[in-house]
């Protein structure tokens, strides 16, 4: 199964910053999870956050890893 994991702190939002590993299987194939801890952080943040996110995938190649 192809999986892909990236991860994005707050305050940390340039490309390099956005990391990618190796995810965990779903339940069903072609799905995918979102998971925030938005303890300390605004919807703005959680918006840009996933908007950098956005810009990850569109710059890596596919698939990610």
């Amino acid at each position: 199964m192809a999986t892909a994991k990236f991860t994005i702190q707050r305050g940390k939002v340039d490309l390099k910053d956005v990391t990618i590993a190796a995810g965990t299987a779903e339940a069903q194939s072609d799905t995918i999870s979102l998971n925030i801890d938005y303890t300390n952080m605004t919807k703005g943040d959680v918006l840009m956050m996933l908007d950098e996110l956005k810009q990850k995938v569109f710059a890596s190649p596919f698939p990610p890893l």
